[in-house]
């Protein structure tokens, strides 16, 4: 399909990416219609983990040290947690981010990062806080796609990556007791990142997104079932 240049770039987020690669046929709805998959109950708790995360492993940033989930932690050797409070900060935003603009796909690629470490070369790794209840747990194929499109991004931008990506799992104790206090344990997993395949799948969103017409209705998605009966569709969508 040829790409078609308009004069504002087409912004695509790590989340439609990822939207994208589950079911092309919801991701052109979002882009075209505004129509979203129905939107489950707010992690409000997984939220605010998060906020108090990225609050304490600043506080180790700051004092130039590494946060104790992380020390210790085979193949980390001398990485520490990125310096730069501000640039940080930035990639953080979800509405800036890492963010890489492709001129000949005039289109945008953005996602925003949990926190980053950087190794005594000079090369980064993200890296993404994830809370859990979960009894046992699991790094899912979209935690992987999101590890590589945060690396395709980096590079893209110029700096040089270890192909690491680290999740940092912060799951419920249950065997603790509760006293009024929800008990956390951390376990970090290391995952190799590939960022080869991320442009093909950027430009083939961009490409769907300007598409005139949906494609095809996804046999498996329970989504596009629902979508089909939403108002503002019409006939033959």
């Amino acid at each position: 399909m040829p790409v078609v240049k308009t004069s504002k770039p087409l912004k695509i987020s790590r989340a439609n990416l990822q939207l994208f690669k589950e079911c092309p046929r919801c991701f052109w709805l979002y882009k075209h219609k505004g129509i979203q998959r129905p939107r489950g109950y707010p992690y409000t708790l997984s939220i605010a983990v998060d906020q108090l995360l990225k609050a304490e492993f600043d506080q180790f940033r700051e004092r130039g040290e590494m946060h104790p989930v992380l020390v210790g932690y085979n193949g980390l050797g001398d990485a520490k947690l990125f310096p730069d409070q501000e640039q940080l900060r930035q990639w953080r935003n979800n509405f800036e981010g890492l963010q890489y603009y492709d001129e000949t796909l005039n289109a945008i690629l953005f996602g925003a990062v949990d926190d980053m470490l950087e190794f005594p070369d000079g090369s980064l790794a993200v890296i993404d806080y994830k809370s859990s209840g979960a009894k046992e747990i699991l790094v899912y194929d979209d935690y992987k796609t999101q590890m590589d499109v945060y690396t395709y991004l980096l590079e893209q931008m110029g700096h040089k990556t270890a192909r690491k990506g680290y999740f940092v799992f912060y799951q419920v104790d249950k065997n603790s007791g509760f006293n009024s206090r929800l008990p956390f344990r951390g376990e970090v997993r290391e995952i190799d990142a590939d960022p080869s395949y991320v442009h093909d799948l950027f430009a083939q969103a961009v490409a769907l997104a300007r598409a005139d017409k949906a494609p095809k209705s996804h046999s498996d998605c329970e989504y596009c079932l629902w979508a089909g009966h939403h108002k503002e569709l019409e006939p033959g969508f």
